[in-house]
């Protein structure tokens, strides 16, 4: 054992070590004043699915911060369950826009991470979020989430030519895309996926949640001389959704449907695909809104039902605090 005699003068290994313990105590103080946490709408994906994070901060520093000043001051870590590293397959996510906190205030800022990691193997993994003060000159790492990533079974899938552009020459297709039709559960409810990627083992441009299915009535799926997917699917025990999606994995076409006295079905008319039969409904989350129907028909409208798109960033908010006064 080492004894320091009260007149001897403290050593540079002593400073550095006061120096090590002032900044653990700062750090351990800045994560007090500022907490920041992550979060997901939900814990299970298909693979290479659309992944939304949202990093949730509140402000108790008694300071303003800035953030996003740089497209890389927030960053994200994934690893498996053993602790190994995913790289990403392109640069991390670059997160724009500036954007303050007051002090007693929160805030939220939401990310899709899926384009750039590469998540196909079914498991279990965790996200970590490394956020930059640069105000004073600091990183902080969020409390890891743990979420898993399953296999679907694939219902449907149809390789296509996407059509040629003027001035194109005319042979083969200029590029070749397919659509994959998946089911898996969702929030203990099956649901239908849409993957648009490029054949096995290429680029992946979107896997995405088309609607809720019923498991006694399969989707049906054609493809139209323009390269989108019709897809119409019985999402409960009377309705269907139909849905149009783009070769770039974007929902165009959202619209719903009732059992009357026939069913919908998907038709062929005039070198387009329609739906038939049934009765048309309105609802707040149809792609595009309308009021009417094209041929004029008022449809039966009724009450939405399904949560809200969450804005990128929430309107500040106060934090409740003892002192504050009940309303």
């Amino acid at each position: 054992m080492h004894l320091i005699h009260p007149n001897k003068p403290v050593t540079g290994r002593w400073h550095a070590a006061v120096a090590g313990l002032l900044l653990a105590v700062f750090a351990t103080g800045a994560q007090a004043q500022v907490k920041m946490t992550v979060e997901m709408a939900k814990k299970r994906f298909l693979p290479r699915e659309s992944m939304l994070i949202q990093l949730k901060i509140v402000n108790f520093s008694g300071q303003t911060l800035v953030f996003g000043e740089d497209d890389h001051w927030l960053q994200f870590r994934i690893q498996t369950e053993t602790g190994e590293e995913i790289t990403p397959i392109a640069d991390p996510p670059p997160v724009k826009g500036r954007f303050t906190v007051e002090s007693s205030i929160r805030a939220t800022k939401e990310i899709d991470i899926a384009p750039y990691y590469a998540l196909e193997q079914a498991g279990r993994y965790t996200v970590t979020a490394k956020v930059a003060i640069r105000q004073w000159g600091k990183q902080f790492d969020t409390k890891p989430v743990k979420f898993d990533v399953t296999n679907g079974t694939v219902l449907w899938e149809q390789a296509f030519g996407l059509p040629l552009r003027k001035g194109d020459p005319p042979g083969q297709p200029r590029q070749i895309r397919r659509y994959v039709l998946q089911q898996a559960k969702r929030l203990k409810a099956m649901s239908l996926y849409a993957r648009v990627d490029d054949g096995p083992g290429g680029k992946v441009h979107r896997v995405m949640p088309v609607c809720a299915m019923v498991s006694f009535n399969l989707p049906k799926a054609q493809v139209d001389p323009r390269g989108n997917l019709h897809v119409l699917c019985q999402s409960g025990g009377k309705e269907y959704n139909y849905s149009v999606i783009d070769p770039a994995g974007q929902l165009k076409v959202r619209r719903h449907y009732l059992i009357t006295t026939t069913r919908p079905r998907l038709n062929f008319r005039d070198g387009e695909i329609i739906v038939v039969g049934g009765f048309k409904l309105t609802r707040p989350d149809d792609l595009p809104s309308a009021k009417k129907d094209s041929d004029g028909q008022e449809p039966i409208t009724v009450p939405a039902n399904s949560p809200r798109p969450i804005p990128v960033i929430k309107p500040p908010e106060p934090v409740p605090t003892p002192n504050t006064p009940r309303r």
